[in-house]
């Protein structure tokens, strides 16, 4: 049985899916319990625990062969991840499958990628078999961006002339599925990227030739994003670590596209125009895409 945290998450719901899909018996980690009512199916089994109170975790990981370990971004992040490695220890487990992020480090001058940097290196040393998915930014991630996209035909980002190989939170899944059920992952670290390297004025006519109108992106400082995120309720260590994350793609990091997604699906990664056209409801604000 394979354990999934993060189940009603963005990438945890998805793999939660394609495993019961497969009819592989899944175990769906929830904090919340009316959250565990979305979940039906034989194959599919919801355990309420927590990634922050361990007490819960040993019951939830019982009887568990494989984890797939991911939960939402958290200054924690190395707390959080760490009652699950501890505690798999305890139970058994044979695998974690853990996703981080790409130019994951612990020397790395972003917050983020600094935290999961961490998790990396304290499950790599856990003596448990482990793989880490390291994925670009998520496509989904810029669906926050549909307020002004609506609004004004438009997206205000503190990117400069910055591109990014995003890459659509479904293959992400796909990819974490085909590790958690095929064999030869073990001690493997894999970068995953999209297939293309798009600017964010690429990204916006792409956004725009999916919705029917034109979007343009503008540049904006980095102040008034900032300022404008905290207006909207983010965290302030979400707002940090975007903001971050923005400079060094204007920088230039991360640019390299990867074939890591085809290598393990067989599948080629979604383009940003699919990904653009499944969504283009939501992104025009007519609906909620259920794709």
């Amino acid at each position: 049985m394979i354990l999934v945290t993060g189940a009603a998450g963005t990438t945890g719901s998805e793999v939660t899916r394609l495993l019961a899909s497969k009819g592989v018996r899944v175990r769906a980690m929830l904090r919340d319990p009316e959250k565990a009512k979305r979940f039906t199916g034989s194959s599919v089994e919801p355990v309420i625990a927590d990634l922050d109170d361990p007490s819960s975790l040993d019951p939830a990981l019982k009887g568990i062969d494989k984890v797939f370990l991911v939960s939402s971004v958290d200054p924690r992040v190395s707390q959080l991840h760490g009652n699950v490695i501890e505690a798999s220890k305890r139970a058994g487990v044979k695998q974690i499958v853990r996703l981080s992020a790409l130019g994951a480090a612990t020397n790395s001058p972003a917050q983020i990628l600094k935290w999961h940097g961490e998790v990396d290196e304290r499950l790599s040393r856990s003596g448990l078999s482990f793989s880490i998915l390291r994925p670009h930014s998520f496509m989904q991630n810029y669906l926050a961006l549909r307020g002004t996209v609506q609004s004004e035909g438009a997206i205000y980002l503190p990117a400069r002339e910055g591109k990014i190989v995003a890459i659509d939170a479904r293959d992400v899944a796909l990819t974490a599925v085909a590790v958690l059920t095929g064999e030869g992952h073990s001690g493997r670290i894999y970068d995953l990227t999209g297939p293309e390297l798009l600017s964010f004025a690429d990204i916006a006519e792409k956004i725009g030739k999916a919705i029917g109108r034109t979007v343009t992106y503008t540049d904006v400082p980095a102040e008034a994003a900032r300022e404008a995120m905290l207006a909207m309720g983010r965290p302030d260590y979400l707002v940090n670590g975007f903001i971050e994350l923005l400079g060094l793609y204007a920088g230039g990091s991360f640019h390299d596209v990867t074939q890591t997604v085809q290598k393990i699906t067989g599948s080629p990664p979604r383009s940003f125009d699919t990904f653009a056209d499944d969504f283009s409801s939501l992104f025009a604000g007519k609906a909620v895409s259920e794709s």
